[in-house]
């Protein structure tokens, strides 16, 4: 092939859109090494909290005198004790489950709830819209810890106080972002069509309305687990979230915070570094999730 020292077959230089639009996507496109680095260690989280019974023999809660306050990379405690002798990477893996499950759970209720909120505001009569607003304003004004006090005052503290409470108080974001997705879609020509061939109002935005508002409503979800694990460990810190008969990152914290200065330093920094590096991951993939944002470079 001749050369082409002018560079006139270079679409940049002739200026050929089609061409030009397809390489400048290909030079352009950002390298995300962040991204995979946050999907891999969220990956190797969720599978040491999946196979915890299977890399420990022993029991979270389980007490030993003889082997107390022993430090990290102890012959049978890579993580070290606490000051009960209970085995550090056993509660860790076992706080793993109950953080991740909570940050799941909790993301699962909240986009739901936000979802069917945000949709029914979208498409009903203009009083229920006002009725939904109405709602959100006043559990946005409400704080977080007001409302686990409140439940925490009927029920008593547990898993699924924790869950119920982070979803009642983060769903508002889901619905506001769904109602303003739905409403701008709701008079395209195939939404009009689908009302003009008798769908009804629930048939339309479940099957035409919905599926479009999925993108962002992935990347709220994402940013909400990282959000549950956090508020988790704040109440489980305060004692309001988990019991303390149940491992939880949240717990570890607690517990630990007595003995920070008698230099068992790691039963402190192991829980708090595993809930930083997963709210940092979890965020990493929020935003991959929320599309590309001009002049990032991660």
């Amino acid at each position: 092939m001749p050369s082409d020292p002018l560079g006139t077959r270079d679409p940049v230089r002739t200026g050929d859109p089609v061409r030009v639009r397809g390489l400048m996507a290909v030079r352009l496109r950002p390298r995300r090494p962040a991204l995979a680095v946050a999907v891999a260690l969220l990956a190797a989280l969720a599978l040491l909290a999946a196979l915890a019974p299977l890399l420990t023999s022993l029991d979270p809660v389980a007490t030993d005198t003889t082997a107390t306050s022993l430090p990290p990379g102890s012959p049978g405690h890579p993580l070290g004790t606490d000051p009960l002798g209970r085995d550090l990477w056993t509660r860790m893996l076992y706080g793993a489950r109950t953080s991740l499950l909570v940050g799941l759970s909790a993301a699962a209720i909240t986009v739901g709830l936000g979802m069917l909120a945000g949709g029914l505001a979208a498409i009903a009569p203009r009083w229920v819209d006002g009725l939904i607003a109405r709602a959100a304003d006043i559990l946005l004004a409400l704080p977080l810890l007001v409302v686990v006090l409140a439940l925490a005052a009927v029920a008593g503290p547990s898993l699924g106080l924790v869950v119920a409470a982070i979803a009642v108080t983060s769903w508002m974001p889901v619905a506001l972002i769904v109602r303003a997705e739905l409403r701008g879609r709701r008079e395209r020509l195939h939404i009009r069509a689908a009302y003009a061939l008798g769908l009804s109002r629930w048939q339309v935005m479940w099957r035409h309305l919905l599926p479009g508002a999925l993108p962002p409503v992935a990347s709220i979800a994402a940013f909400e687990v990282g959000h549950a694990v956090l508020t988790e460990s704040t109440l489980s810190f305060l004692g309001l979230g988990v019991p303390p008969n149940r491992p939880s990152w949240g717990n570890l914290l607690t517990e630990a915070q007595a003995h920070l200065m008698t230099g068992e330093w790691y039963t402190v920094a192991i829980p708090a570094a595993a809930v930083v590096v997963t709210i940092i991951a979890v965020n990493v993939v929020a935003g991959a999730l929320a599309g590309p944002d001009e002049g990032r470079t991660w």
